[in-house]
């Protein structure tokens, strides 16, 4: 059962990170399935890493310097991953207004036009003004909840049962496995992680404000997922996965000062 779980675990960061994991002779479903399970821990290792760079340069540098580096490692270790689902999503909903398929194809596009472009940046520069506050308060609390509350994502919208569970609409994604077989405790254990996270970022209010405020950002997005597109793809959920942590280092940094 050991060996099980510990490849679910090597199966999320494969899958999430650029982090160097063990080889397989082969994944199965089943492992995929249950490496949804380990996405929040995943995040907590990145930012666990995070934390790592940014109190390693804080006594040698400035804050906005320590905020661009925490920006480029943080899309290296995880290989761009979510933003490209940012990215796919940006020029789908924009070049595929009150389209399905013609969304899901542009999606499916691996060019990137302007609604990509405007969106990652975008991102990029709000998370970097965002760490500059949080790198310059010391906030460093939110540096490690924001990846972990990024990666409850996927188990929230994807996991029957659970709020906001959102259909899966590629059944022949990349995500189709990682939905088909995971446990069900994944929607208890993610939904138990999001209420630790609140309880420890800061006081209760604090915490309400920042779980609060991600809750309703998931909750507009899922919206927009099915008023497009009827439910949710990989690519969608890898933008609310960026839009996620954005919301977290904005909140904190206005609710922790």
């Amino acid at each position: 059962m050991m060996n099980t779980w510990l490849k679910a675990l090597a199966t999320a960061f494969i899958f999430l990170t650029r982090i160097p994991m063990p080889t397989f002779d082969s994944i199965e479903p089943e492992d995929e399935g249950r490496s949804l399970l380990c996405f929040p821990v995943v995040g907590l290792i990145i930012g666990l890493l995070l934390l790592v760079l940014a109190k390693a340069l804080f006594p040698l540098t400035s804050p906005l310097v320590i905020a661009a580096l925490l920006v480029a490692f943080w899309a290296a270790i995880t290989g761009g991953l979510h933003l490209d689902g940012l990215a796919d999503s940006a020029d789908g909903w924009l070049g595929g207004i009150n389209d399905v398929d013609k969304t899901l194809e542009i999606m499916h596009d691996s060019r990137c036009g302007s609604g990509a472009l405007v969106a990652v940046i975008s991102v990029l520069l709000v998370k970097f003004a965002a760490l500059t506050v949080i790198v310059e308060h010391q906030l460093w609390l939110a540096l490690i909840i924001a990846p972990i509350l990024g990666r409850c994502v996927a188990p929230l919208l994807f996991v029957p049962g659970s709020f906001p569970y959102t259909t899966y609409v590629q059944p022949s994604g990349i995500a189709k496995h990682f939905i088909e077989y995971c446990p069900a405790m994944a929607r208890r254990t993610t939904l138990a992680v999001v209420i630790i996270c609140g309880l420890i970022i800061g006081d209760l209010s604090a915490g309400i404000m920042v779980i609060g405020s991600c809750v309703l950002m998931l909750f507009l997005l899922r919206r927009l997922m099915l008023q497009r597109l009827g439910g949710a793809t990989g690519d969608t959920a890898g933008a609310a996965t960026e839009m996620i942590e954005v919301t977290v280092l904005l909140s904190a940094g206005i609710v922790l000062i």
